[in-house]
């Protein structure tokens, strides 16, 4: 039995740690990323490999923004799902005309995204990133302690 292709997300952000961030996110999802700083690296990218859906940062270094490599990712191939990621709460519409979806860091949570990128890029075969195991309170824990 052939097991579903993992797909191939790029992210695209010029701060290094968050780069790697969102990228083991994604990995946590299933997906195979690609990174890229910059708008040409982005450019090569997606000229050379097959790219499922793109995660983008709006503001980026010397100027540049992701409307900008949105709109040329659109010439070369407008079949490639675009998501912007930002923490700048008032993007310009024409920034989020050029992607087919926002979330504002801060405002949405992996969820959030896990959900976004299952609708954008269906039969994906994504996995819900494992619960994280939550702390007892702590009088709880104490009453637990007495009563043995």
């Amino acid at each position: 039995m052939d097991l579903p292709k993992r797909p191939t997300f790029l992210c695209v952000d010029d701060q290094a740690p968050n780069l790697r961030i969102r990228t083991m996110l994604l990995e946590q999802f299933g997906c195979e990323t690609i990174a890229a700083e910059d708008h040409h690296t982005v450019l090569r990218l997606v000229a050379e490999r097959a790219i499922d859906l793109i995660v983008i940062d709006h503001h980026l270094a010397y100027g540049e923004t992701g409307e900008d490599i949105a709109r040329d990712v659109r010439v070369m191939r407008p079949e490639i799902p675009l998501i912007m990621l930002t923490g700048d709460n008032s993007l310009p519409a024409s920034a989020c005309a050029a992607v087919d979806a926002v979330l504002i860091k801060g405002a949405s949570n992996p969820t959030a995204l896990f959900d976004l990128i299952g609708e954008l890029v269906p039969g994906s075969a994504l996995r819900p990133r494992p619960r994280m195991p939550v702390a007892e309170p702590r009088k709880k824990i104490e009453k637990q302690r007495k009563a043995s």
